[in-house]
């Protein structure tokens, strides 16, 4: 679908749904259209930055919303190239509701396009209380002066995912929960060789940004208003990323294909959703002999994770329905309605433990799997993180390919990084 094509759903829908007469719809914050009670209302929702399927939607929002709310039909739209924030907002035409993440948050708030839900939270008595207490702090950090622009909808976790056959194949034992990333590469190094003109490959170690998350690595300094991409931590890490590359022959062109479809990787560090595709490829009667345990982690912070990326629901202050939206946020964080997520393999982020039990109970591949180990290591406290955080860290992903491909030595691509997130930073603060 073009951007056009966008605008044309998009606007029919709002016309559909904006001509009632009635009652006038608490807007928690600007706006709010008059509406019937019960009269039918059609909400749009944008999905960017955090997954979510066509199914998925279908069974975890549009159902139990339609069951609840007879009267409340959503249109999810997912963000491709010509569906952006910024063309959405140009155009003047706006979802109600975004799926996304704090970096979608934050885009969206830098584009005066998100809602303040203090209001419509106090006026419905929404306990945040039940969600676990770093999801919320992380809603939190998005406002500057105490906005809360979300409500949490679940929990991307890591774990590090192996394929048992090809450590069957070559007679070595198996991962287990607590390894740290220098028992994982020693693995990797057992792993990665070419058998009968096959080339196998040890461990994909994921994303710079993961490990920086377990130490605690700050990117930005908010009170010098400068990047901080140099010191020991990012040297720290930068070696035991490339410590993985620099094994002779572990370099997969495509880290998801080798271990999915070709499994000829044994290894792979990645968030939770990687347990979705399992379960597609086990519905689609290629399953695969896996298994999971706890991500690596670093010996001098033992059983710390990555931080807990929380994918959340936001409300756009240009709705013409708040209230009717506010009640699809209601909805997708009952307990029921969360139980039910978890069993399908999302995690909760509601904090009763009762609930994390059936982690995946709903899923085939996950039958006989170490789902304890995605609870073993203990996530990282949240960082700091504003646009500023995001120019910094757009840097980390270059630096690293510089090492790898041997274009810098460490220390320099640190140091360049730095110097042009700082260009970067610079340009933006004159904007202000």
């Amino acid at each position: 679908m073009k951007h056009t094509s966008l605008i044309a759903v998009l606007s029919v829908l709002i016309l559909a749904s904006s001509g009632c007469s009635g009652r006038v719809e608490p807007s928690g914050g600007s706006g709010g259209s008059v509406v019937a009670d019960n009269e039918p209302v059609k909400l749009t929702m944008y999905q960017r930055g955090a997954n979510i399927s066509d199914e998925e939607f279908r069974v975890l929002i549009a159902e139990p919303v339609k069951k609840k709310y007879p009267y409340i039909d959503i249109e999810l739209v997912h963000a491709d190239k010509d569906k952006t924030p910024e063309s959405l907002v140009s155009s003047g035409v706006m979802p109600d509701l975004v799926f996304t993440n704090a970096l979608g948050v934050r885009t969206f708030n830098e584009l005066n396009a998100t809602e303040d839900l203090s209001t419509l939270i106090k006026a419905n008595g929404f306990d945040l209380n039940r969600f676990e207490p770093n999801v919320i702090e992380t809603i939190k950090s998005l406002g500057a002066q105490g906005q809360f622009y979300a409500v949490p909808f679940s929990i991307n976790f890591t774990a590090l995912f192996y394929n048992k056959d090809l450590f069957d194949k070559f007679a070595i034992p198996y991962p287990k929960d607590g390894m740290t990333w220098e028992e994982v590469i020693d693995l990797a190094k057992q792993l990665t060789r070419l058998d009968n003109g096959q080339q196998y490959y040890g461990l994909h170690p994921g994303g710079v940004e993961l490990k920086s998350e377990q130490l605690s690595l700050v990117s930005f300094d908010p009170n010098t208003k400068k990047a901080t991409l140099s010191g020991d931590g990012w040297v720290r890490i930068f070696q035991a990323h490339k410590a993985v590359t620099d094994i002779p022959g572990n370099q997969p062109p495509n880290n998801l294909a080798a271990f999915q479809i070709d499994q000829t990787l044994a290894m792979s560090a990645a968030k939770g959703a990687r347990i979705g595709e399992l379960e597609d490829l086990y519905n689609q009667g290629k399953a695969l002999n896996w298994d999971l345990v706890s991500f690596p982690t670093f010996r001098e912070a033992p059983r710390i994770d990555a931080e807990a990326a929380t994918h959340m629901l936001m409300m756009t202050s240009t709705s013409n329905h708040k209230e009717a939206a506010f009640k699809v946020m209601e909805v997708v964080t009952e307990e029921a309605n969360q139980s039910e997520m978890n069993k399908r393999g999302r995690l909760t982020s509601l904090k009763d433990p009762k609930i994390k039990e059936n982690f995946g109970a709903n899923l085939h591949s996950l039958k006989g799997k170490n789902v304890k180990g995605i609870f073993y290591n203990t996530p990282a406290v949240n960082r700091y993180n504003d646009k500023f955080t995001d120019l910094a860290k757009g840097q980390i992903t270059t630096a690293i390919n510089r090492v790898i491909k041997g274009e810098a030595d460490i220390n320099t691509a640190l140091r360049e990084a730095e110097e042009l997130a700082n260009k970067q930073i610079e340009t933006e603060l004159k904007k202000q």
